[in-house]
């Protein structure tokens, strides 16, 4: 099934588009500076200007890209559409399918996310347009948090607000937060339900969580996206008098609100800007302003973390993501100084040299003497927002739940010989060009017509297939059935590594080749490219382990890695495997981690 991501905020609309049976992410872009003269569509094939005057004129456009000639939607249809909703209220609490009465939902709570949910509206509706019948999904930042206790989400105000209009904590980030959470409890390879755990989201937007067991207990955003961390435009926390001296002042509503949301946080402190990496360079040369407003974010960042750590009773690891928290190694030493007392003490180096990106997705940068782990993850929204539409749609077990899980499509390797040019002479005719008859999954590599009998002390194997092209030396991949037939007993070998094997006779047309060696049970292993492996945080030879469900459900271990620009991702098992664990060529098996992982930290 192939599904469509949308983020749509009032000027622009970022999309990802997924095969989610392998996971595998086909196109992401976005069209920014919608409603303005100067739209551009930034894609996979670089920037264009375009003309884009509303959020369905911009679909039509992301649409069309999809489906152009050679694009991923150019023969196939789209399954699924999956919105990024800021605001779901008290009533939307899981994704759900989108109809009249979700939208007037989204509608209603745009109240509490002004900025955001009419946005968001606008996209679905769009959308709906634009993809016709296409099954449209809701997805909300608010629905992680919904399970926070009562004094967390309530506000000392006159209950009545609570009930009559909503007035309460809603926290968001949802996806991010989440994501956090699983990740760092594959990483410390523990069950959710035992850790305790803060995380914090660090981008323009910024929110931090007090997770209990896998249940947001806490969270730094209130009822809207304006509470709580210093940001890139907004406030954040500040003395609720504020609005009402400044709208005294002079100032209207709608000023006050644009003033909060838009002219603070690094860019009202600093002078300087939104953005981080310019607010840091400046403080970095000594600009006061710059200095302050960063001294501002850590204080209350590292103010949060020390609270959270007391909600909770204690902290099994701190873990940062987004693209501050990702990438900033000054704020994350800046916030954990100082916190030996929970535990927490960060590696320099680790730390300084941290890339999360090429790591598999997380990397821990705590010393030695660290008792709480802390953890960088790099996170994947779009991917966690795929997963729960396919799950909306199909059912609750129709996606993968680990969030360093990744399908991996099989290849059964049937029995077949890699012949060499001295071999290829003796059985066809010197100077004899194997001819293609269809390609297989590794890119180069592809079936004979050509066939070649295997002839073994105790029987015939007929017809067995040729995978070219030419090797230097001659090797035969066998089932263990297979060898039983042919009476050999060859090991379990990597390709390639022939010392110490059996050999067999090959008989072709032009005549026979006695082999002295060459016959293994080829040891089950994955294709992959290098980019796929450094999104597993994988590397040539390492060996991993992989989980087959279904009817015959059971792990794979000692898969071995095999890295190559040329590869394709392809996890090849011999029949004798793959009629054991029930796999065709069409089946695809869930990548489970390497086999031995390094040692973390227990919880507590």
């Amino acid at each position: 099934m192939k599904v469509l991501v949308l983020n749509v905020g009032s000027t622009s609309v970022k999309y990802h588009l997924y095969e989610m049976d392998t996971e595998t992410r086909l196109a992401e872009g976005r069209v920014e500076r919608v409603c303005t003269p100067d739209s551009v569509h930034v894609h996979e094939g670089g920037a264009e200007p375009v003309v884009a005057h509303d959020a369905r004129a911009a679909l039509d456009l992301v649409l069309s890209h999809l489906r152009r000639v050679g694009g991923p939607l150019a023969e196939e249809a789209l399954g699924a559409v999956g919105h990024r909703v800021v605001h779901g209220g008290e009533q939307l609490l899981s994704p759900v399918r989108i109809d009249a009465r979700v939208e007037g939902i989204i509608e209603d709570c745009a109240v509490y996310a002004p900025l955001h949910n009419p946005g968001n509206l606008a996209g679905i509706r769009a959308a709906r347009a634009v993809f016709g019948d296409v099954p449209q999904i809701a997805v909300f930042d608010t629905a992680f948090h919904a399970q926070m206790p009562a004094p967390a989400f309530t506000y000392a105000v006159p209950h009545a607000l609570y009930l009559e209009r909503g007035v309460r904590r809603y926290g968001f980030h949802g996806p991010s937060h989440q994501f956090m959470a699983m990740s760092a409890a594959e990483y410390l390879r523990t069950d959710l339900g035992r850790l305790k755990l803060v995380t914090c989201h660090l981008g323009g937007g910024a929110s931090v969580a007090a997770i209990e067991g896998g249940v947001s207990v806490d969270t730094s955003m209130g009822m809207t996206p304006l509470e709580g961390l210093v940001m890139g435009t907004r406030a954040g926390d500040l003395d609720p008098s504020i609005p009402l001296f400044l709208a005294r002042s002079g100032l209207s509503i709608d000023g006050v609100e644009e003033l909060l949301n838009r002219q603070s946080g690094l860019a009202g402190l600093s002078g300087i800007g939104a953005d981080f990496r310019d607010v840091e360079r400046a403080a970095e040369a000594g600009e006061p302003r710059a200095r302050l407003a960063l001294d501002v974010f850590v204080h209350r960042l590292r103010k949060y973390v020390g609270a959270y750590a007391a909600v909770l009773g204690g902290l099994d690891a701190l873990v940062f993501t987004g693209g501050i928290g990702e990438h900033s190694a000054l704020v994350r030493r800046r916030v954990c100084e100082g916190l030996l007392f929970l535990g927490i003490d960060l590696d320099d180096a680790a730390n300084e040299g941290c890339r999360a990106a090429e790591r598999g997705g997380l990397v821990e940068v705590s010393s030695r003497r660290a008792t709480t782990p802390v953890l960088v993850v790099k996170t994947d929204e779009e991917r966690m927002i795929a997963r729960e539409v396919v799950r909306a749609l199909l059912g609750p077990s129709a996606a993968v739940r680990g969030v360093r899980a990744r399908p991996i499509p099989v290849g059964v390797s049937v029995r077949h010989v890699h012949l060499s040019r001295a071999d290829c002479d003796a059985l066809f005719g010197p100077g004899h060009t194997l001819t293609h008859r269809r390609d297989v999954t590794q890119p180069g590599q592809y079936v004979t017509r050509e066939t070649v009998d295997l002839v073994g002390p105790k029987g015939v194997l007929p017809r067995v297939g040729i995978i070219a092209p030419l090797r230097p030396e001659t090797q035969v991949e066998l089932a263990r059935t297979d060898a039983f037939t042919l009476g050999v007993d060859p090991p379990l070998r990597q390709s390639g590594q022939l010392e110490g094997t059996p050999g067999l006779t090959l008989r072709g047309p032009h005549g026979e080749v006695a082999l002295p060696r060459g016959v293994i049970l080829a040891q089950r292993h994955v294709h992959m490219s290098p980019d796929e492996a450094r999104g597993l945080g994988l590397a040539d030879r390492d060996v991993i382990a992989v989980k087959v469900e279904g009817a015959r459900e059971m792990t794979m271990g000692d898969v071995v890695v095999r890295v190559h620009p040329g590869f394709r991702l392809d996890l090849h098992v011999d029949t004798d495997e793959a009629n054991a664990a029930g796999l065709t060529s069409d089946s695809v098996v869930t990548f489970e981690g390497p086999t031995a992982p390094d040692a973390g930290h227990a919880p507590r």
